[in-house]
């Protein structure tokens, strides 16, 4: 076996995996590793962020679009806690992000004795935000630790994974066997189970398909269409799974998401009328299922990678803890060619149903619509859109027509601000041909603006697509409507932000009209930078025309 340092020990086995780009800053804890990685720059692009929650949406962006893990590369103490907020997001919205990181020199682990950024418990910071976290306390113990990281993505409910090394191991040398890939056991369907599914879905008269956020993360999209097809069933998709099943297809009611933030949607009543759900990797995450009053069938099979969630807001009558797109697989070949449709009469159901719910989003959200129809529009169908939660990104979550799976992302799992410039940066890298359009608002694209430095640095050029209402606009009119007008610490105050996109070499327009924006967005798919478009919304997002 080759002798190698720890570091080089991390490259190899990163290379090994199909690992194409880190992104993270370097330090003095990890010079040695950046050495490793200086000899592997034909192999490994390395993104050097502003700060290392930043990098870390970075990471998480690249993993949502390309379907790769995303590697993180952060130090010890204040380098990894920075980073915390970040994988906490990956790991509520199911996003496999690997986090590298370094731990003070092995003589000092535990003693208390304050050397340089030394941490209490450093293992223990991330346990609260990791699938699994390990401390590698051997140069040759690297590749199977990575191994095992890569192995982890691929069977499990996609969640991060912190590894990390005491400092000194890192240029430290010791024969070590660098490990390629391997075939992943993906987990199947119980086939009693499967058949047990199967027989409720085939008795069903009125079934409907609830796709949710793994199959985002795992696949399965052309499979539940081929299912949905063959039955004749509607399919709603679940936070975090907006474009998992095409928005345009005809079985399509779109996302199951209403009332709060999210307008008055029919869906979340007619559902419950339906005989049998087929929940397919979705979380059923309270805030946005049973907490808004959202009705499921008594009967239901829910398929789940992570089966301790199961049953958490709705009783299961059949619980799969499988991939979803192996247990459609086998509901498929259980069918094999009887004819299992539902019938004319459910189809014209559901195409009623999708009307209403397009009728009223018309009635209650015209305005809105019309400007997501026309970004629509004028944007190519493999643009990812990345968002942060803004009026307006609640808006798109209903009205912006998505068709493609890993085209539309942002932080449903802890839904805090921030994430929408860094996980564009990394879409862009993870999908250099698409076009990426970072969907933010001014207050929360102000938590990441250093990484403007990094995008002119790195030559990475999503389009930022501003809502500017000089307020944090969600908090603002829940004070309106909640605690009549009495509004305090909403109010921001903000930059030119045409001038500071300037300064970093980057052209910036102000707009004020639907028209406007939609030619700036037409004119920015051809930029070779970054380009800033700031919608002017001084009424709010409901007045823009």
């Amino acid at each position: 076996m080759p002798k190698m340092t720890g570091g080089q020990a991390f490259t190899e086995s990163l290379k090994a995996q199909g690992v194409d780009h880190i992104f993270g800053i370097i330090s003095i804890h990890t010079l040695d590793l950046f050495d490793s990685l200086f000899r592997q720059q034909d192999h490994i692009r390395f993104i050097g962020g502003r700060m290392e929650l930043g990098c870390g949406f970075m990471a998480d962006g690249y993993s949502r679009a390309s379907g790769k893990p995303g590697v993180l590369l952060t130090s010890t103490g204040p380098g990894a806690a920075d980073s915390v907020g970040a994988l906490g997001e990956a790991y509520f919205s199911s996003s496999a992000v690997l986090e590298i990181t370094t731990n003070v020199e092995q003589e000092f682990i535990g003693g208390g004795r304050l050397v340089t950024h030394e941490t209490k418990d450093q293992p223990r910071m991330f346990e609260a935000v990791t699938d699994w976290n390990a401390s590698i306390n051997q140069v040759e113990s690297i590749p199977d630790h990575v191994l095992e990281a890569f192995q982890r993505f691929q069977t499990r409910r996609p969640r991060p994974i912190e590894l990390e090394i005491p400092t000194d191991l890192l240029g430290r040398e010791a024969e070590v066997e660098v490990l390629g890939p391997r075939e992943p056991d993906i987990p199947q369907g119980d086939p009693a189970l499967v058949e047990r599914t199967l027989e409720l879905l085939l008795k069903a008269q009125r079934p409907v398909i609830v796709v949710g956020e793994e199959v985002q993360s795992q696949g399965g999209t052309e499979e539940i269409i081929e299912l949905a097809e063959r039955l004749g069933a509607p399919v709603v998709t679940c936070d975090g799974a907006k474009g998992a099943f095409p928005e345009n297809h005809p079985l399509s009611l779109g996302q199951a998401m209403g009332k709060r933030i999210w307008g008055e949607n029919p869906v979340l009543e007619w559902l419950g009328t339906c005989d049998f759900a087929l929940v397919l990797g979705s979380i059923l995450p309270y805030r946005s299922t049973a907490g808004v009053g959202l009705k499921l069938p008594e009967n239901m099979a829910h398929v789940l990678l992570d089966g301790d969630s199961i049953g958490n807001n709705y009783p299961a009558k059949v619980s799969l803890v499988a991939n979803s797109r192996a247990v459609v697989r086998q509901l498929l070949d259980g069918i094999g060619s009887r004819d299992v449709s539902k019938g004319e009469a459910f189809r014209a159901e559901a195409a009623s149903m999708k009307k209403e719910i397009y009728d009223r989003l018309k009635e209650t959200w015209g305005n809105e619509l019309r400007a997501f129809e026309a970004i629509r529009g004028v944007m190519p169908e493999e643009t990812i859109f990345s968002l942060d939660p803004t009026v307006p990104a609640s808006r798109a979550i209903r009205c912006l027509n998505i068709n493609r799976p890993r085209t539309f992302m942002y932080p449903h799992g802890w839904v805090g601000l921030g994430f929408a410039f860094p996980a564009a940066m990394g879409a862009k890298l993870g999908r250099p041909q698409s076009p990426v359009v970072c969907v933010t608002g001014d207050g929360g694209f102000q938590y990441n603006l250093q990484e403007l430095a990094t995008a002119a640095q790195y030559g990475i050029n999503p389009i930022i697509l501003m809502f500017n209402d000089n307020a944090w606009g969600v908090l603002k009119d829940y004070q309106k409507q909640m605690f009549d007008s009495r509004l305090f610490a909403t109010d921001l105050v903000n930059p030119d932000f045409v001038k500071l996109f300037d300064s970093y070499g980057f052209e910036g327009v102000k707009v004020s009209t639907v028209a406007e924006m939609t030619r700036a967005l037409d004119d920015a798919q051809s930029a070779n930078s970054v380009r800033l478009i700031e919608v002017q919304i001084p009424d709010g997002f409901a007045a823009f025309v």
